[in-house]
């Protein structure tokens, strides 16, 4: 088992994509919570890039990343965690310091968030993907979170209840590992890192139910099915170090079960020809 030798710096990553009315309070809660503060303003075309400089003055732990175009939320993840990978190569940041990702729409509960850290460091754990309570979202948000969750769940070979949960904790060593395995497009990230994380073997809790204060959805049925797409792309990349055999001795249940509806709908199709 894996011993921290000191205290870990606490980070918070924030992609911001037109959150002007928010941005700044979220900015401000969370400060006070980690050492640092990593930015991301993803091309926003309204005045979230002004309220995050205007923000900063007295701020001085922050880290600012721009996009000048929109390139979606993954790519904004993808730009931070890479460059927190970058740190820790120079030693500037150590591989077990803890990463933080926040939305900057004030979607998640904050006042948890001590106690989720330390249950990350009690249970020596390398991610904790919290489990949104989505008792305020539309049923039909419920259900087809349910759906992907469990399309992820088998690929991933182990329990994922709210794949598309962007509050997360990281130790920073996995996340730079997992970089390897995953680019994200669109909102895929979420699914993507989780079924990789799974799939490498790091220690993950998924069970932690957390209660959601405002409700916000920005993705559409064409995130949806990209998701649904990349989720078995992830969980092949993540079986590379296995070899071939190995890889499709790993995916062999969820490519069976994938596989048998296919072969039915095609099938049933000929005979009404």
């Amino acid at each position: 088992m894996r011993v921290r030798q000191r205290q870990a710096r606490r980070l918070a990553v924030v992609p911001a994509f037109n959150e002007e009315l928010t941005v700044a309070k979220v900015l401000d809660r969370l400060y006070d919570f980690v050492d640092e503060l990593v930015v991301v303003d993803d091309g926003s075309t309204d005045a979230t890039r002004a309220e995050i400089e205007s923000w900063l003055p007295g701020h001085d732990e922050v880290r600012l990343l721009l996009h000048e175009q929109n390139k979606g939320m993954s790519e904004a993840y993808y730009s931070a965690f890479s460059d927190l990978r970058q740190r820790v190569k120079i030693g500037e940041l150590d591989a077990d310091d803890v990463v933080y990702t926040v939305d900057a729409d004030g979607q998640h509960e904050l006042s948890v968030l001590d106690d989720l850290h330390q249950l990350l460091i009690d249970e020596n754990l390398d991610a904790l993907l919290v489990r949104r309570d989505l008792s305020i979202y539309p049923i039909y948000k419920r259900v087809g979170n349910f759906a992907i969750s469990a399309w992820a769940s088998l690929w991933a070979g182990a329990s994922l209840p709210d794949v598309e949960s962007g509050y997360r904790i990281f130790r920073i060593g996995a996340l730079a590992h997992a970089l390897d395995y995953y680019r994200g497009y669109r909102y895929s990230e979420t699914v993507e890192v989780a079924v990789v994380l799974k799939r490498l073997g790091y220690r993950v809790r998924t069970d932690v139910v957390v209660p959601v204060p405002v409700y916000r959805s920005r993705t559409r049925m064409r995130d949806v099915v990209i998701d649904l797409a990349m989720i078995p792309v992830a969980a092949w990349r993540s079986t590379r170090p296995l070899g071939w055999f190995g890889r499709l001795r790993a995916l062999a249940v969820p490519a069976a079960v994938t596989a048998f509806p296919v072969a039915v709908v095609i099938t049933g199709r000929r005979r009404l020809r």
